[in-house]
Formats: structure tokens, C-alpha cells, sequence
């Protein structure tokens, strides 16, 4: 017999959670653009932050970075049903944070907030992904 060390309710208010840090993350690059990435500890000179292009990338990508949250608290409701689509948005998150080190290697380090967010994206999606796994199997 296994006994089960997490609370399932647990496990909800953390994809409930994690939603709406997706979703504040995701409002912070459309409201600001790239002023979200300046915050991040990147240094862009005036002009750049001005680009239309760049701008326009940065607030569709926080926009479509939104979408995490949205899809986490549909997750969270019913973990069972949603389960296949938590599990690619694990690992589409995931293939981000190993997105991160093609950037590094062609680019150099980043600050260290995006080195730690690239910790995050690439140590939660795996635990979150067999935790999913151990709470939605049949008893």
C-alpha cells in the first residue's frame, strides 16, 4: 500500500496559485512591454524599448504567456479531465526553460532573475508532471 503524502486540494491551490502568478506575469508584458523585460534586469537603451517590433513580440508573447494561468485554473477544477493538457503545458514550459540555454550559449547569461526563472521552468514542470501523474491515477 502507498500512502499518499500531498493533499490533492493541496495540488489545486498550487496550479490555482501558479495561474495567477502566469496570468500577472502575463498582464505585466502586455501592460508594459518591454519595460516588463527591463524590470527582468535586461539594459536596453531608449530607442529599443520604442521599436515597434520589439514591443509588439513582447506584449503578444505576454499575452500568449497568459495562457499558462488561464489553462493552470481550468487544470486545477478537475484535474482528471484536464490532466492531458496540464501536462503539455508542463512540458511546453519545460521545452522554455531548455529554449533558455540555446539563448545563453549564443548570447551569453542573462541576470540572475531569468537564470532563476530558467531553474524554475526547468525543475517544476517534471515534479509537477509525476505529481500529476500520482494524483489523477485510479485508487
Amino acid at each position: 500500500m502507498i500512502v499518499r503524502t500531498y493533499s490533492l486540494k493541496e495540488g489545486d491551490l498550487f496550479l490555482r496559485l501558479a495561474a495567477i502568478a502566469f496570468v500577472l506575469a502575463g498582464l505585466l508584458h502586455l501592460t508594459l512591454g518591454l519595460g516588463a523585460d527591463i524590470l527582468l534586469g535586461a539594459k536596453l537603451p531608449p530607442e529599443v524599448v520604442r521599436d515597434p517590433v520589439l514591443d509588439s513580440q513582447n506584449r503578444f508573447y505576454g499575452t500568449a504567456f497568459t495562457i499558462y494561468g488561464v489553462l493552470f485554473a481550468l487544470g486545477a477544477s478537475d484535474l482528471k479531465r484536464h490532466s492531458l493538457v496540464l501536462q503539455c503545458c508542463f512540458w511546453c514550459f519545460f521545452a522554455g526553460g531548455i529554449a533558455r540555454f540555446v539563448s545563453m550559449g549564443v548570447v551569453g547569461k542573462p541576470s540572475s532573475m531569468v537564470l532563476a526563472l530558467t531553474a524554475s521552468e526547468l525543475l517544476l514542470p517534471p515534479l509537477l508532471a509525476l505529481w500529476l501523474r500520482h494524483a489523477t491515477r485510479p485508487d
